[in-house]
């Protein structure tokens, strides 16, 4: 009896606290706020963190953490934010007030005359404000040189009668007579010490290198198509600019090595049509211009020509310039048709190695294809190292490596509609002599260069093992042969070849770091040592340990803090995350796992400064800082202040067998009043296995396709998110099985309305959502966004972003049939929801868009016109230009509105909106959107099975 009073008491009093807060609308969106950078100094003094309205409708700050004396600095709208290699400053640009930006939107002033950023200058040692720039467009910081910084500014606006803009620019305008140079942008040269600005009009490009006191631009004329003025350098110190040429008709392309002292650049004479303009490449260094690549030129191979579309590059010691050629091309066009004479057709031919669709779609990629080659500044040679076989390279552009991988997809490319993993062929490349060997035939997974470039690590998804490559020798050694410990996902259950776990970076002796599904395993890549397991206890304990990668100038480095490795770990069981770091082969605690997912490191280059995100479902994933290698961690973000003030909920995860006795996990969200004596109405949503984000947070915003947890909750509704697993060739039936039997298991649990279950789910969920209503009666209602219907047309459709087919969905990937259209038909069919719309007795709205990339959008119409034609209660909403998921912020609030609509009248019973009962014919799209609810419950729409 106690115990009962004690509980009604916690309930009461929960209830009479949420009550005194608000539910979330559609209205309340565009209060949350993201962190949507991060930048830490070199030295980990500074810590800069961009904060935008996630909604991109309001306006945003940045906010400067200075971690030695724990002050912080907040400023409206900022953002594109970089901090001076000597910490003393922090340079970013603003953006106008969002309201000042619609209303002159509304006010139809043009893009030209509307207030511009601004560029903002913070002194970190006066904590204050420093300078200011109006109107720029860009700036420029060198990585490692101090004090100076370079500005393009719009050019001046003209004073004007009529529409002006609503800022206050009177320091920016010039009268109609104004010079020639000032009609232009301009670029700025700011002393941070001094503010002393050097001004270079017309402006066209400029590049800085990471340190040094020169630095190097191009000069245009204001219209397009005029010669461009010139190449110049320009001392900081003297303020001299020194003309490199000025004969050519245009410049591109600027490169310079690190210290300034060498430079390159593209430039052509022709000016009679920009189409056929034949580029050169030019090499500046001691005042000594020299052209290394001319027009028609024997250092490059027989018939090439130079690309003018890649811009060349230096390795990290200067010794090479890396420059980009290609095989010339000529057409054998008619020139005696006009344009409209040309018949305009794509022939399909069943060789071709791209099909049209995916030529189409990487156009410009193939147009512009070439091929890398290098000038050795100290021997002056040319070598090649990459031919028209050869597609890709891998290596570290900032390192000169003796031998890197090249690889070719082109034996393979026909299979790749049907097939799945896609594979290459991978060569070995001398880059001192060009020459290559082919090393790994018909290979589904890259190698990775080792640090000392004389080994490649490999993953065979076939043998199932990692090799390493001895790159001098040619010689493979299997590493993990000996090994009992899967190294391929155990877990896939997808009609292919699994993936390995993955690559942990290689250690600071070259040793390689690669994961079990628990554990680390090193592996020295000569083949001589015996693997060892780093970690040792994460498969007893269900813990994944995985190491971090958090330097960006070597991403395949794994990061040590205090000499000792970084490891996170992740319970599998409580979802809990954790850090550890690794000594003398024992795990040492960083931080203790605990309810919340922790993830975003990020580590200061040059001291033990770390940043790091911390969220669970309740919690905003603010920003923490430690500086003493973990013994603690401020948090120095607080945004989303304003959630407190909402009723928000809580997640819990929930296990259950499916029919055929499989154990599944699924989270539950609840409200944060959820009293077990009542009933409430549930919506399921899934996508694969989402268990695993149990301790996400999830922001209230407009949707790009789902549901969302936060909403739902603070407006009454249950949400469960279970994991589905499936068998090959049965997705639908697999659904089925996890998805429901979940379902039925949370409704023994006494608190779910069983009259008012609905369910959503988006892409392949979608399809499921579609599949689902055919054989069960068990949801009220249904939204399926992009789902596909009709698995036999699906089939031979297309991808039309990628312009893939989509065959290879189906015999080996997510759509899991793993037989082709004939070989399976009746898969096929079985599994497609269009042939079990006679028995569909659930409302459906669906969401298909008429440029979704990924699903072709008749599915969706093919889907609504059966039911249409069966008379069954559907609706299907078509957003215009729009992706596959929603990609414009009016569009998503949209959806998000008639979403809950549906699902508000047909599981809590509320009034229709009148786009559901009467539709919104062509004449009012844009006039009149329907959201208006019916005065009273409406019988024009067929109800619900169940109601």
């Amino acid at each position: 009896m106690i115990q009962r009073l004690i509980t009604f008491v916690v309930i009461l009093s929960t209830s009479l606290i949420s009550a005194q807060k608000k539910t979330l609308t559609h209205a309340d969106y565009d209060l949350w706020k993201n962190i949507t950078d991060v930048k830490v100094s070199d030295k980990g003094k500074l810590i800069v963190s961009t904060i935008e309205t996630n909604t991109k409708r309001g306006d945003g700050y940045i906010e400067i953490y200075n971690t030695q004396n724990k002050t912080k600095f907040k400023y409206s709208n900022g953002y594109d934010t970089s901090i001076s290699s000597d910490e003393n400053y922090v340079v970013f640009k603003k953006r106008p007030k969002y309201q000042l930006t619609r209303t002159e939107k509304k006010k139809e002033i043009k893009k030209e005359d509307r207030t511009k950023d601004a560029l903002f200058i913070y002194d970190v040692k006066n904590n204050a404000i420093y300078d200011s720039i109006l109107r720029v467009k860009k700036y420029k910081i060198p990585k490692k040189q101090e004090g100076w910084l370079v500005v393009e500014s719009f050019k001046k606006v003209k004073k004007r009668k009529g529409k002006k803009s609503l800022s206050d620019q009177k320091n920016d305008s010039i009268d109609n007579n104004a010079p020639m140079a000032f009609k232009q942008n301009y670029a700025l040269v700011y002393n941070l010490k001094t503010k002393q600005k050097d001004t270079i009009h017309q402006i066209k490009d400029f590049i800085l290198p990471e340190k040094g006191k020169t630095f190097y631009y191009t000069l245009k004329n204001k219209k397009d198509k005029q010669k461009d003025i010139g190449v110049y350098e320009y001392h900081l110190t003297s303020g001299l600019k020194i003309a490199i040429d000025t004969t050519k008709y245009i410049y591109d392309k600027l490169a310079v090595y690190k210290d300034g002292n060498q430079f390159v650049y593209l430039s052509a004479v022709d000016s009679t049509a920009i189409d056929s303009l034949r580029f050169e490449m030019y090499y500046y260094k001691n005042k000594k211009l020299q052209k290394l690549v001319g027009v028609t030129d024997k250092n490059l191979r027989e018939n090439w020509e130079l690309s003018k579309d890649q811009t060349p590059f230096f390795s990290d010691n200067g010794n090479r310039l890396y420059f980009y050629s290609k095989p010339k091309v000529v057409y054998s066009k008619d020139t005696t048709l006009l344009k409209d004479e040309i018949p305009q057709v794509d022939v399909w031919n069943w060789q071709d190695k791209l099909i049209q669709p995916e030529q189409k779609s990487k156009f410009e990629q193939l147009n512009k294809k070439a091929f890398l080659s290098y000038y050795n500044t100290k021997s002056n040679q040319y070598v090649h190292i990459q031919d028209h076989t050869i597609e890709t390279l891998n290596f570290d552009k900032n390192k000169q490596q003796q031998y890197i991988i090249g690889a070719t997809t082109s034996p393979y490319d026909i299979m790749r509609s049907w097939d799945y993993p896609w594979t290459k062929d991978y060569y070995v490349i001398n880059t001192n002599t060009g020459n290559k060997h082919l090393i790994l035939k018909n290979k589904g997974r890259q190698p990775i260069l080792s640090p000392d470039g004389q080994y490649a690590l490999h993953y065979d998804m076939k043998e199932k093992h990692w090799f390493s490559i001895d790159l001098p020798a040619l010689k493979k050694t299997n590493l993990t042969k000996e090994l009992d410990v899967a190294f391929y996902d155990e877990d896939d259950d997808h009609p292919s070849l699994p993936f390995p776990y993955g690559f942990g970076g290689f250690d600071s002796k070259g040793n390689a770091l690669i994961y079990d599904k628990f554990d680390i395993w090193r592996v020295a890549l000569s083949g001589k040592e015996k693997p060892i397991n780093l970690t040792q206890n994460g498969r007893k304990n269900n813990v994944e340990y995985r190491t971090e990668m958090l330097d960006p100038e070597q991403k395949n480095k794994a990061t040590y803090c205090n000499k000792e490795l970084l490891i996170t770990s992740f319970d599998k069981m409580t979802k809990a995350s954790g850090l550890y770091t690794l000594r003398k082969g024992k795990l040492i605690e960083k931080i203790r796992p605990s309810e919340f997912r922790i993830s975003s490191y990020k580590k200061a280059k040059n001291a033990e400064v770390y940043s790091y995100r911390k969220q669970n479902f309740t919690t905003f994933s603010d920003l923490y800082v430690t500086t003493n290698t973990f013994q603690n961690s401020d948090r120095i973000t607080v945004v989303n202040q304003h959630q407190k003030d909402f009723k928000w909920g809580t997640a819990e995860l929930f296990s259950w067998k499916t029919y055929d006795g499989k154990k599944l996990e699924g989270i539950i969200y609840k409200p944060e009043d959820f009293d077990p004596s009542k009933q409430y109405p549930l919506i399921t949503y899934f996508y694969e296995k989402r268990s695993d984000s149990y301790h996400s947070y999830h922001m209230p915003r407009p949707s790009a396709s789902i549901v969302n947890p936060s909403y739902l909750v603070s407006n009454d509704y249950i949400m469960f998110v279970p994991d589905i697993v499936y068998d090959e060739g049965k997705p639908g039936a697999s659904a089925y099985n996890c998805i429901v039997s979940g379902v039925e298991a949370l409704e023994e649990l006494g608190y779910i309305d069983r009259d008012n279950i609905g369910i959503q789910g988006q892409s392949w969920g979608g399809y499921q959502v579609a599949y689902l209503v055919t054989v069960t009666n068990k949801f009220k209602a249904a939204m399926a966004g992009a789902p596909v219907s009709n698995m036999t047309s699906a089939y031979g459709g297309i991808r039309w972003k990628s312009g893939l087919s989509r065959a290879f969905q189906y015999e080996r990937t997510q759509s899991r049939l793993g037989k082709n259209l004939w070989d399976g038909f009746d898969l096929y069919i079985e599994n497609s929801p269009l042939f079990g719309i006679p028995k569909i007795e659930t409302p459906l709205l669906m969401m298909h868009n008429d440029n979704d990339g990924a699903v072709p959008y008749y599915q969706g119409i093919e889907m609504f016109m059966g039911m249409r034609r069966l008379q069954k209660p559907v609706w299907l909403l078509v957003y215009n230009e729009e992706a596959h998921n929603l990609k414009k912020v009016k569009n998503k609030q949209d959806l998000s509105i008639r979403m809950m609509q549906f699902f508000d009248y047909y599981l809590k019973g509320e009034p229709a909106p009148k786009w559901m009962t009467k539709g919104v014919p062509r004449v009012q799209k844009g006039k009149d959107l329907g959201y208006d609810l019916e005065n009273t419950r409406t019988s024009s729409i067929m109800p619900s099975s169940n109601e």
